[in-house]
């Protein structure tokens, strides 16, 4: 860890697929890494397990509730004064339909339109090791949103 980071934040993200499509979400431009692409989630609370963060945050921030799934991938993003560890989970969408209640937007995309997104630089990881994995099908679905 460098030694200037004095912050140490668990995160816990979505991978929510519909098809060939993943939903990724757009910071909102007073943010950190404000404009830029994510997978949807947020900060692990105290006591909350990485399932239960990333349902509460999905609730929150898109108005959906998910079933989470497996773990998919640990990546980590490190800038002087923090340390963010992140959890991407698998879930999929059993109620609602994704609003931006807390993100600027919303997009569905492929695995080679995420490639070619303006992505958080944690984010990029994962997208690069999901590739490397095999996980994303090169079909051109188009976008939903």
């Amino acid at each position: 860890m460098n030694k200037q980071a004095s912050r140490h934040v668990m995160v816990a993200a979505g991978l929510i697929e519909d098809g060939n499509n993943v939903l990724v979400a757009q910071r909102m431009p007073h943010d950190r890494y404000g404009l830029l692409w994510e997978f949807p989630g947020g900060k692990i609370e105290a006591g909350e397990t990485a399932g239960q963060a990333l349902a509460r945050e999905l609730m929150e921030e898109l108005g959906v509730s998910v079933q989470v799934g497996e773990l998919v991938t640990v990546y980590e993003d490190e800038i002087p004064e923090l340390k963010i560890t992140v959890l991407l989970l698998r879930c999929r969408i059993v109620a609602g339909e994704p609003q931006c209640r807390e993100c600027h937007a919303l997009r569905w995309v492929t695995g080679a339109q995420l490639e070619q997104l303006a992505l958080a630089p944690a984010d990029r990881k994962a997208a690069a090791w999901l590739r490397a994995q095999g996980l994303w099908k090169d079909i051109d679905a188009g976008e939903r949103v």
